[in-house]
């Protein structure tokens, strides 16, 4: 009996040993440094230099994320597709295996299996990897990527039905305390909409180029929490046709970076000893430091953006559903565990009532109290939030138009805080405006 309760001793603060380095992080700083200067060519080198590391520490879907979002910035973008490919990849294949259960997570936490993804970064590999095509002058191909973007986008509710059904499976029947009431105010994206209808403009597709514009329209009016400014005023000139020898230019951009998660915890007492630990992870939003931006042309030309997708806030709206899953199989797995302490105390009882002597009596409350106390421990280090998460999605996307004579031209982005002075200054050059090319330009500023 001694050497039976050693045994689990041992056993069970292994497994606590075990729990506590089951997940790490990497240094990122030198990269994000370089990031935060804008100096994208070195934050992607520097990444690579870190690839090793990251990967074994963090994983290679994140580092796919991460390398993919710093390639496209840093205008490599055979380098940003073959990343954000193998992300897409990696996310499907997670989510199948979700499908079929993972009995690790259950029984200790989320970080026990490789990460993920989150659905945002899920929808927005697709609108990058369109992006990436445009600017190798693929339209065709850009576009199958922005349908791919929406068609994911109408799956989320399916999705998380299609993982409760799997989890009260996998849990033998436990019932999670999802509602199927549960729902998410994302439908549609404005910005995923007016990329569709820029580039189906394009490439010669009116018909579809105007269905898109009206799912912008219709993106702002039914999601207005979402969407709290006004559509932007280009909108309503990007499909009328130029005069002769002129052409309608598009330019998107993106500030800021994406939301981060932390974890949120709270203890459930079931009696004065015992208590039931529930660690979730909550988003958190890093709002864009710019408020307005202009454009000047070599030209003498001028023009501003507006906003068009808060993607901060649909990272963390679209984050409402997985939480909610997250939560149903964290108070399961939770419960477990309190209840396996519960059944170590009241089987030490037992035994020490039915005990030879006082001398065994004694010895089962010791070595019993020693496993209860272990359990403890076990069930307050094990139950961890997974806070892993990407690091280079932006947080907000801007748009704006104009009609240009053909020829080339030098463009100056500048980016304003709320005091009007300019933080950000971005130059694109050579930009080409011709009947045939794709009239899409892009800018990027990390603040």
């Amino acid at each position: 009996m001694v050497t039976y309760l050693r045994s689990s001793i041992i056993l069970v603060l292994f497994v606590v040993s075990t729990t506590l380095s089951c997940t790490s992080t990497v240094a990122l700083t030198p990269v994000t440094h370089s990031y935060n200067r804008a100096d994208f060519t070195e934050a992607y080198e520097r990444l690579q230099d870190l690839k090793t590391e990251y990967v074994k520490k963090q994983g290679p879907l994140l580092y796919a994320l991460d390398a993919g979002l710093l390639a496209h910035y840093d205008n490599r973008w055979l380098p940003s597709n073959t990343y954000l490919d193998e992300a897409e990849r990696r996310i499907w294949e997670r989510y199948t295996e979700s499908l079929s259960g993972n009995i690790a997570s259950y029984l200790i936490n989320e970080n026990t299996r490789p990460y993920q993804g989150e659905d945002y970064e899920d929808l927005y590999t697709n609108l990058f990897k369109a992006l990436n095509y445009v600017h190798l002058g693929d339209g065709e191909g850009a576009l199958v990527e922005l349908r791919r973007f929406n068609e994911k986008q109408q799956m989320l509710k399916q999705k998380y039905d299609t993982l409760y059904k799997a989890m009260d499976k996998t849990t033998g029947g436990i019932k999670s305390n999802y509602s199927k009431g549960i729902s998410i105010q994302f439908s549609t994206s404005a910005l995923g909409n007016y990329l569709q209808m820029v580039l189906a403009r394009d490439t010669g597709d009116i018909d579809q180029a105007q269905f898109a514009q009206s799912n912008v329209q219709q993106a702002f009016k039914k999601q207005p929490s979402l969407y709290p400014f006004f559509p932007p005023r280009t909108l309503e000139d990007d499909l009328v046709p130029p005069p002769n020898n002129k052409e309608r230019v598009n330019i998107v951009a993106f500030t800021g970076l994406g939301p981060y998660k932390e974890e949120v915890v709270e203890r459930v007492w079931f009696s004065y000893d015992n208590y039931m630990k529930i660690a979730l992870p909550q988003m958190v939003l890093r709002p864009t430091r710019v408020r307005s931006i202009d454009v000047h042309l070599s030209d003498g030309s001028k023009f501003t953006l507006e906003p068009i997708e808060d993607m901060g806030a649909i990272a963390q709206e679209a984050f409402h559903l997985k939480r909610s899953y997250i939560e149903s199989k964290t108070i399961i797995r939770s419960f477990l565990k309190s209840t396996g302490t519960e059944i170590i105390d009241a089987t030490t009882a037992s035994m020490a009532r039915e005990a030879k002597d006082a001398d065994e009596a004694e010895a089962i409350h010791f070595f019993g109290s020693l496993i209860s106390f272990a359990s403890r421990i076990f069930n307050e280090a094990s139950e961890r939030a997974d806070t892993r998460g990407s690091h280079f999605f932006p947080d907000r996307a801007w748009v704006g138009g104009i009609t240009l004579p053909r020829g080339r031209y030098d463009a100056r982005v500048l980016y304003r805080d709320r005091n009007g002075k300019i933080i950000h200054e971005q130059n694109l050059k050579n930009l080409e405006v011709t009947p045939d090319n794709l009239k899409l330009w892009e800018s990027v500023c990390p603040l």
